[in-house]
């Protein structure tokens, strides 16, 4: 890097869909909703994930987890055409999913 100059950085205050199997009703609801919970839950990202969890559990049944912060990994098993990972606000990441219900067959 020059001496005097920065770098460019890259915030984006529209929400991101990094990566989605869900279809695209399901997929446009949830971004909506938690784009919406996190900006009146700014300073708690609990309290966000908890409504957009029952919102999704309410109009598409449950069982949905949330998750819902800035700089965490995860590795998640889910039901087919149920998960989200969108960020939005520049760097606040959630992660959205169906649980499976049974592993057997």
């Amino acid at each position: 890097m020059a001496e005097g100059r920065e770098e460019p950085t890259h915030a984006f205050t529209y929400p991101l869909c990094k990566h989605t199997d869900m279809q695209d009703d399901m997929k446009q609801e949830a971004m909506e909703m938690t784009v919406t919970a996190v900006e009146k839950y700014v300073d708690n990202y609990e309290d966000a994930a908890r409504v957009v969890k029952d919102s999704l559990d309410k109009k598409f049944g449950p069982p949905f987890n949330v998750v819902i912060g800035e700089s965490y990994s995860f590795s998640v098993t889910f039901q087919q055409k149920s998960f989200l990972l969108m960020y939005t606000n520049g760097n606040v990441a959630a992660a959205i999913w169906r649980t499976v219900a049974s592993f057997g067959g």
